[in-house]
């Protein structure tokens, strides 16, 4: 059974990687697929506590990764879903990077990575809509999620005071019985 697992994450972590444009944040609603809907490791709530405790961890966002990996299998899972998630990606940009060296005045090449952004702009709102889903489940979160959204797309706030309003605002719901720890 550990080695269906072990193999299950290599696979989700490996072909998401593979098949991804937009860095990171961009695959959190495949892994979410993969993690909760597909394989059944984990549940959305606890989907949603990975992806929070992976965004405010100092260091890279694919921490995510390897933490959920960790959860899912410990040390093996961590390892496997680490290495998934960075090798394959890795051989790829760099042989990226030598082809397109050779081709950097080609005109068709310059189009591609312009007609890139949008794309990478519609999988980044995909993977906040796919976790304020799986985060939120009463009028408070909705209410805090559609505030964030707002005032970051409004303001030059660093993100962490959005995370502290929203740590404050939920130590206090919790304290008053509006929510329950998930």
């Amino acid at each position: 059974m550990k080695d269906d697992v072990i193999w299950g994450l290599f696979t989700a972590f490996a072909t998401a990687a593979l098949f991804s444009i937009g860095g990171g944040s961009a695959l959190i609603p495949e892994f979410h697929r993969q993690l909760v809907e597909v394989n059944g490791y984990m549940t959305s709530p606890e989907f949603a506590k990975s992806v929070a405790l992976a965004q405010i961890a100092p260091g890279p966002n694919m921490l995510l990764v390897s933490l959920m990996g960790w959860q899912v299998a410990g040390l093996p899972g961590l390892l496997v879903s680490t290495f998934a998630i960075v090798v394959p990606p890795s051989l790829i940009a760099y042989f990226t990077w030598r082809t397109m060296e050779r081709l950097k005045d080609a005109a068709w090449l310059n189009a591609v990575k312009v007609g890139l952004a949008p794309l990478v702009v519609g999988l980044m709102l995909a993977s906040g809509t796919i976790t304020a889903r799986a985060a939120d489940h009463d009028a408070i979160g909705y209410v805090l999620t559609l505030g964030t959204a707002v005032t970051m797309h409004f303001s030059k706030r660093n993100p962490l005071w959005m995370i502290a309003t929203g740590a404050i605002v939920g130590l206090i719901a919790h304290r008053l019985g509006y929510m329950t720890v998930i």
